[in-house]
C-alpha cells in the first residue's frame, strides 16, 4: 500500500480523468460514422415482429405439428405475425444531429471502456496491497466483457419486449407518435443501466477476494437486495420496464453469491504492527 498526500491524490485523479476523457473523445470520433447503423439497430423493434409474436407463432406451429388435436381444442392457429412499420418523428431542426451525438457518445463509451476501467484501477491501486493489485488482470477484461454483455442482453431481449408492450396499446382510438429524442434517450439510459448491472458479479467478487465481503454476508442480505432491486427499477414508469430491470439486478446478485462460492474468498493481508521500543 502506497501512502499519498491529499494533493497527490488530486493530481493523480486529474491525470486519470484527462486520459479517460481523451480516450472517450477519440472513441466518439471513431463511433460517429457508426451512429446511423446503431440507430437503425435500436429501431428494429419498430420494424420487425416482436419477440412475443415470434414465440407465439413458433409455439402454435409446433403444437399444430406435434399435437394437432390439442392445438384444435386450444384454438391455436399459426398465423405469421403482421408487422406495421413505425417511424420516429422529430420536431426540432437539429434534433437528429444531437441524437447522433448521444449515440456516438454511448458507443464511444463502450469502445473506451477498457481504458476508463484501467485508469480507475490505477487511481485505486495506491490504496491496495501488492497482492490485491494483481486483480487488474480480472478487473479490466472481465469488466469490459460484462459491460458489453449487459448491453447485448438488453438490446436483443429486453428492448424488443418493452417496445412490443408499448405498441400493444395501439387501437382504432390510439396510435403512436414516438419522438426520436425520447425514444433514443430511453433506450440509451436503460442500455447504460444494464451495462452497470452486469458489472455487479465482478464487483462483489473483487470485494470478496479483498476480504471486504463474504458469501454468507451477501446471502444474509437477500431481502435487502430484492428491495434495492425494486427501488432502482421503480424509477421507470411502466410495470413491464420495472420488471425487466428488477429481475436482472437480483439475478446478478445471486450470480455474485454463486461466483464467490466457486472462486472462493480472500483475506486481507495483515499489516505487521511495529514493536514498541523496549518491548
Amino acid at each position: 500500500m502506497t501512502e499519498m498526500s491529499f494533493f497527490e491524490h488530486l493530481n493523480d485523479l486529474r491525470k486519470r480523468l484527462i486520459i479517460s476523457f481523451v480516450a472517450l473523445f477519440i472513441a466518439m470520433g471513431i463511433s460517429w460514422p457508426l451512429a446511423p447503423a446503431v440507430q437503425r439497430f435500436i429501431q428494429r423493434p419498430l420494424l420487425e415482429p416482436s419477440l412475443t409474436q415470434k414465440l407465439q407463432y413458433h409455439f402454435s406451429s409446433w403444437m399444430v405439428e406435434k399435437a394437432p388435436g390439442l392445438a384444435a381444442k386450444l384454438g391455436l392457429k399459426p398465423e405469421p405475425p403482421v408487422v406495421v412499420p413505425h417511424k420516429l418523428n422529430y420536431m426540432a431542426p437539429l434534433e437528429p444531429f444531437f441524437v447522433q451525438m448521444k449515440i456516438s457518445l454511448i458507443t464511444g463509451l463502450a469502445l473506451a471502456f477498457p481504458v476508463i476501467l484501467y485508469q480507475l484501477w490505477l487511481f485505486l491501486a495506491p490504496g491496495l496491497y501488492p497482492w490485491e493489485r494483481r486483480y487488474v488482470y480480472i478487473f479490466v477484461p472481465f469488466g469490459t466483457a460484462a459491460f458489453i454483455l449487459g448491453g447485448v442482453f438488453f438490446l436483443y431481449l429486453v428492448w424488443p419486449l418493452i417496445i412490443s408492450f408499448s405498441l400493444a396499446y395501439e387501437s382504432d382510438l390510439l396510435f403512436s407518435m414516438l419522438n426520436l429524442t425520447q425514444y433514443i434517450n430511453f433506450c440509451l439510459r436503460l442500455l447504460l443501466l444494464f451495462g452497470v448491472i452486469f458489472e455487479l458479479p465482478l464487483f462483489f467478487l473483487i470485494l470478496a477476494r479483498a476480504g471486504l465481503v463474504t458469501r454468507e454476508m451477501l446471502a444474509g442480505q437477500r431481502r435487502l437486495a430484492i428491495l434495492l432491486s425494486a427501488v432502482v427499477a421503480a424509477f421507470h414508469a411502466d410495470v413491464v420496464t420495472m420488471t425487466v430491470v428488477a429481475i436482472p439486478i437480483y439475478a446478478m446478485y445471486e450470480l455474485s453469491i454463486l461466483l464467490i462460492r466457486l472462486v472462493g474468498e480472500g483475506r486481507r493481508a495483515e499489516v505487521p504492527v511495529p514493536a514498541k521500543p523496549g518491548g
